[in-house]
């Protein structure tokens, strides 16, 4: 009786020690496994916080990114024969008031005469009318039409329609990273050049 019992007082500890070491390895497993999958993920936004930020390569990223946006919107049709050209003078003139002619040869980064011709043709239009500068008596203001805020809401509207349904499909959270984001870069572009980003 007295060898079997202590047969069995054998087998119970041998089973405490394997549920000893099986919790030990369980305890010692476990905070690995989360570093492996857990941790990176919690701490992504410290260590993005940390990270350095090569703005010129940034600034690069963005530039890249404004091409890209812009060939959207140039492939989108605009409609009532309003190029690329006419939509971004008139909404030089309906956001940013009226302008002489020279004003918005330098805005838009052409020649005066590339613009006189373009103005000429949006007048035509009945998008533009030319009225006596109140500031200087001896020259003329281009100001855009009620008609022409008109085509450019339209145009606009048309244009951005496809990159509109895109977003539609991000979830609320990309939404508004993409808003703030918007906002920034809004902010940016105010700073490194005011005429940039009033068509915004």
């Amino acid at each position: 009786m007295g060898k079997k019992s202590k047969g069995k007082g054998k087998d119970k500890s041998r089973k405490k020690d394997r549920k000893k070491a099986l919790r030990l390895t369980a305890a010692e497993v476990a905070p690995a496994a989360l570093d492996e999958h857990d941790a990176p993920v919690a701490n992504l936004d410290d260590e993005r916080r940390r990270r350095s930020v090569d703005t010129t390569e940034l600034a690069a990223r963005l530039a890249g990114l404004s091409t890209v946006l812009q060939r959207h919107l140039s492939r989108a049709d605009a409609g009532e024969g309003l190029t690329r050209a006419r939509l971004s003078a008139l909404a030089l003139l309906v956001l940013g008031g009226p302008r002489t002619l020279g004003e918005l040869a330098t805005a838009e980064y052409v020649r005066p005469p590339t613009m006189t011709r373009l103005v000429h043709a949006m007048e035509a239009d009945g998008l533009v009318v030319r009225e006596p500068n109140p500031d200087d008596g001896r020259s003329v203001v281009i100001r855009a039409t009620a008609n022409g805020v008109r085509q450019l809401e339209q145009g606009r509207a048309r244009q951005i329609a496809p990159l509109a349904e895109t977003i539609s499909g991000l979830d609320r959270a990309e939404c508004l990273q993409l808003e703030d984001a918007a906002d920034v870069l809004g902010r940016v572009l105010r700073e490194a050049s005011p005429e940039s980003a009033e068509p915004g």
